[in-house]
Formats: C-alpha cells, sequence, structure tokens
C-alpha cells in the first residue's frame, strides 16, 4: 500500500518528476517493529483490528500504554485540573524497562516525580495482561494500601474501554480483583506476619523508609525474591535500614 493509497489526493511528488512516497503495507510495518504497529498505524485499522493490535502492543512494553496516552494520573495539589496524562518523561521510561527485567529495585525518590504512579501502573500491568499474579501492595498501615489501591482503580476507570480487550475487575477494600485471569492486587500493612501466610507474585513497599518495622518485612520478601517474584521498594529518603540497603551498607 502506497500513502497514496491513504491521502488519495492529499500526497504531493516529491524529489522532482517520477517519485513518490511509498508507503509499506501495515503487516510489513509490523514485521519491522518486532509484530508490533506504531500507533498512527494502529489507529487506522479496524475498531477490532486495531484493539488486537494494542494488546498486543500493550503486552510486549506497558509504556506503551504511556506513549499512547491511555493512562491518567490524579493531582490532588491541582485544583482546577487534577486529573492528567502520565507524563512520557525519559527517567520514568527507564525505570520502566528496568522493572521489566529486574527482580529487586530499590528506589529513593522526591516528590512529584510521579515514581508511586508508575509503579502502580506497572502492577496493575501485570494483573491486566498476565495470568495467576497475587500482587501485594504494603505500606505502614493498612489504609494507606487500600489508597494505593484507590489510585490503581483510578487508573483502570481511566483507561478507554476501547483501548484494548480490556478485562472486567472487582474492587472492595484492600482488594484488586481481575476474576477472569485469577489475578488480585491485596493492600496489607508492614510487618512480617502479613506476607508470611501469602505466595506473592510481586511486592510494592511504598515510603519503606518510613517504616518502623522495614527490616523485618523485608526479610519476609525473600522467598518472593528467591521465587522469582518481583519486589519493588520506593520512598523518600530517611535515615535506617533502607539507606543501608539502597547504599550497600547491610553487614
Amino acid at each position: 500500500m502506497s500513502l497514496s493509497d491513504i491521502l488519495g489526493d492529499q500526497i504531493h511528488e516529491v524529489g522532482g518528476p517520477g517519485s513518490s512516497i511509498i508507503r509499506p503495507s501495515l503487516e510489513e510495518i509490523a514485521q519491522i517493529n518486532g509484530g508490533n504497529l506504531p500507533k498512527e498505524d494502529r489507529d487506522l485499522l479496524p475498531t477490532a483490528q486495531r484493539i488486537a493490535r494494542n494488546t498486543e502492543a500493550y503486552f510486549e512494553n506497558p509504556w506503551t500504554m504511556i506513549e499512547d496516552g491511555v493512562i491518567w494520573t490524579l493531582d490532588e495539589a491541582d485544583k482546577l485540573n487534577p486529573v492528567k496524562l502520565f507524563p512520557n518523561r525519559p527517567w520514568l521510561q527507564a525505570f520502566s524497562a528496568e522493572w521489566m527485567t529486574e527482580d529487586l529495585i530499590a528506589i529513593v525518590k522526591s516528590r512529584r516525580m510521579m515514581i508511586s504512579w508508575l509503579f502502580i501502573f506497572l502492577h496493575l500491568w501485570m494483573v491486566l495482561f498476565l495470568e495467576g499474579r497475587s500482587v501485594f501492595f504494603v505500606s505502614d498501615k493498612e489504609e494507606k494500601s487500600d489508597e494505593l489501591i484507590d489510585r490503581v482503580e483510578f487508573i483502570y476507570n481511566h483507561i478507554p474501554d476501547d483501548a484494548f480487550l480490556k478485562p472486567a475487575i472487582k474492587r472492595t477494600y484492600c482488594h484488586f480483583e481481575v476474576p477472569g485471569l485469577n489475578n488480585y492486587i491485596l493492600g496489607v500493612a508492614q510487618g512480617a506476619r502479613q506476607l508470611a501466610q501469602y505466595t506473592a507474585s510481586a511486592l510494592f513497599f511504598d515510603e519503606f523508609a518510613h517504616w518502623e518495622r522495614a527490616r523485618e518485612t523485608f526479610m519476609a520478601a525473600k522467598p518472593t525474591i528467591d521465587g522469582g517474584g518481583k519486589v519493588t521498594l520506593v520512598s523518600s529518603p530517611k535515615e535506617g535500614f533502607y539507606k543501608e540497603l539502597c547504599f550497600d551498607m547491610i553487614r
């Protein structure tokens, strides 16, 4: 298919008489891009095909959803325009790529860098696209973990229904479930006993440096790490166990 086939009379000759812009077919573009089509090409497809192609692209790389502008966040400090597109920033993309390949990540963050929102989204991606995943969001208090799951639900609700094959969910206190894929996110409080009773595919510890029982909770996460699961720790800086962990100071 040429670009002329798409644009009709709007196409202009370039490079002099007899030259034209030739566009490869969508299937050829997909092959060049490892099986995935860029968004502008996926948008040209009929609805069912576009949704299927989006689903494939998002399964391969969650960052594609941010590039496509289907992930939204809530900025509670902005009273006029609190709902915002997730920012397409290079450092966030780098963290996303790192999370996809590494099982243990610890990040010292500053405010308003969107780090917590990023990893909340990535764990949502996990339960929307993979199968048989048990994810745990851990904070110093259970109600704070439920607030993190509120953010999960917010992101999910603001993804357009025709963006991809969007599975149905169930939401209760401290619980976000994707029944069709046997997945869930459960919010719990800090403490070794909270995690000992579960087998986790992924753990997300938020504001970890400020927990009273950070060390014992981390030690309880060791079976998840040893079993091939993911453990993600993020926090604003503070003296203590988290600093020792991030800077390899643990003896």
